[in-house]
Formats: structure tokens, C-alpha cells, sequence
């Protein structure tokens, strides 16, 4: 398993999208800022799950 697959398999856990959140506000980034930020790792990790295969169908 490649390592870009490891970080894509952590993005889709919803305790890693608060970790996110709360060290972007800790390093003072508002609220807004901080879910603008999330929702942008949201979209580029739902964007490269559409050209990662699935695991076991190589």
C-alpha cells in the first residue's frame, strides 16, 4: 500500500477532518477559514479517490 493510499484511507475518517479543523483554528485561522480549508481537503480527497483503484482489484 502506497503511502498517498494511507493519507486518502486517514482523509475519509471523520475524527481526522475535526483534528484538521481545531489545529487550523489553533494556529488562528477563524471558523469560517478553518471549514473553507476542511471542505478543500474534503474536495481534493474525494477528487483522488476517483483514480485510486480499490483495494484488492488490481
Amino acid at each position: 500500500m502506497s503511502i498517498f493510499s494511507t493519507i486518502i484511507r486517514r482523509f475519509t475518517e471523520p475524527s481526522t477532518w475535526g483534528g484538521i479543523a481545531v489545529l487550523l483554528t489553533v494556529f488562528g485561522l477563524s471558523h469560517d477559514q478553518a471549514g473553507a480549508v476542511t471542505d478543500l481537503l474534503a474536495a481534493v480527497a474525494a477528487t483522488a479517490s476517483v483514480f485510486l483503484p480499490e483495494q484488492g482489484s488490481r
